[in-house]
């Protein structure tokens, strides 16, 4: 499962609290970092393959399964189109579709990384334990 990571914390602070707005949509991706980024970790700090038919899945807002504690969302593919991705660690979910937004929550996969060559998929359901 997913964690929360600082930013994602005060993001949801500024939405609840704050005059921040919802955001209509959240962001996942695949994250080629080594190590499991740490809760101070930034949108910034994420590496991302590029090209080659990798782009970040756009998670809907009201499309969350959320059942006690956890929040989860329908598979996503993404699959390496024209090129290798070579390794992938993990996944994140963002508020943005590009390095302005921020950094909500991560997971580096427990039988990864993932070598993900031309024409090959990696499928990712992703779920965040909120409590």
């Amino acid at each position: 499962m997913a964690k929360f990571v600082d930013e994602g914390i005060n993001r949801i602070s500024d939405i609840l609290f704050g005059s921040q707005a919802v955001d209509a949509s959240l962001y996942l991706g695949l994250y080629t970092n080594i190590t499991e980024p740490v809760a101070a970790s930034g949108l910034s700090t994420m590496q991302e393959h590029s090209g080659d038919g990798y782009a970040r899945k756009t998670l809907s807002r009201g499309t969350w399964t959320v059942s006690g504690a956890n929040a989860s969302y329908a598979e996503q593919t993404f699959t390496a189109s024209g090129g290798d991705w070579g390794d992938c660690y993990g996944y994140f979910i963002a508020t943005s579709s590009d390095a302005s937004g921020k950094l909500m929550c991560v997971e580096q996969f427990s039988d990864g990384p993932y070598s993900v060559d031309d024409t090959e998929s990696v499928k990712i359901s992703p779920i965040i334990r909120t409590s």
